[in-house]
């Protein structure tokens, strides 16, 4: 048996090296409302091109919910929204496309598209042709029993959280709340993201 050369025994050790360096990715928590103004801003000035730009070091946790409640009612539940029904219509439908699209881009860029639109469940069908969603199915699901049951699983997951949500959008960083990064997220995601990286920064995150 042939020895390995000294290059290709320093190949290797830089290659453990690179993979022993790799970071975690950074985890982006949002919890939001389909009629909200301020979520909008944020979802469509910050989230969603944060999003495309760094979505190679990110894992998202993306959550239609927000100040809402809702009870059981038989096999559903009755929702109350801070802006109305339409927006609870609008928080089932990004729940149950969520739940539907195996693709993370393609479910951000409908999330994305609804949100621009802002008009909560009338936008699916628009939004589903001009991302590739298959439609159909979503709908289906936030006019049955299962789409209620996953806005509520929703609500719970939210409402465990260690710190209550008191304002829309409730933005953590790997699992972690505190008011300043609430306030910063708001106005400048990509830097909050940048500085919780702890690899090499990619080009996206600017020198």
């Amino acid at each position: 048996m042939n020895r390995p050369g000294l290059s290709t025994l320093l190949l290797g050790f830089v290659a453990a090296a690179q993979l022993t360096a790799a970071a975690d990715p950074v985890k982006v928590s949002v919890y939001y409302e389909t009629l909200c103004p301020d979520s909008r801003n944020f979802f469509n000035e910050q989230l969603y091109p944060v999003y495309q730009d760094l979505k190679d070091i990110l894992t998202m946790d993306v959550n239609a919910y927000g100040l809402a409640s809702d009870v059981p009612l038989g096999e559903t539940y009755v929702f109350q929204c801070q802006h109305g029904h339409a927006e609870c219509v609008g928080n089932m439908m990004i729940t149950c496309a969520k739940n539907l699209t195996q693709d993370e881009k393609v479910f951000m860029a409908f999330s994305n598209c609804v949100m621009a639109e802002f008009t909560a469940a009338a936008a699916g069908p628009q939004c589903a042709e001009q991302t590739g969603v298959d439609f159909a199915p979503v709908e289906e699901c936030y006019n049955s029993v299962e789409g209620h049951r996953l806005l509520h699983e929703v609500g719970v997951k939210q409402n465990a959280l260690e710190t209550a949500v008191y304002w829309v959008p409730w933005i953590l960083i790997d699992d972690v709340f505190t008011d300043d990064q609430l306030w910063a997220a708001q106005e400048d995601l990509r830097q909050v993201v940048c500085d919780a990286y702890t690899g090499e920064p990619p080009a996206a995150c600017g020198s």
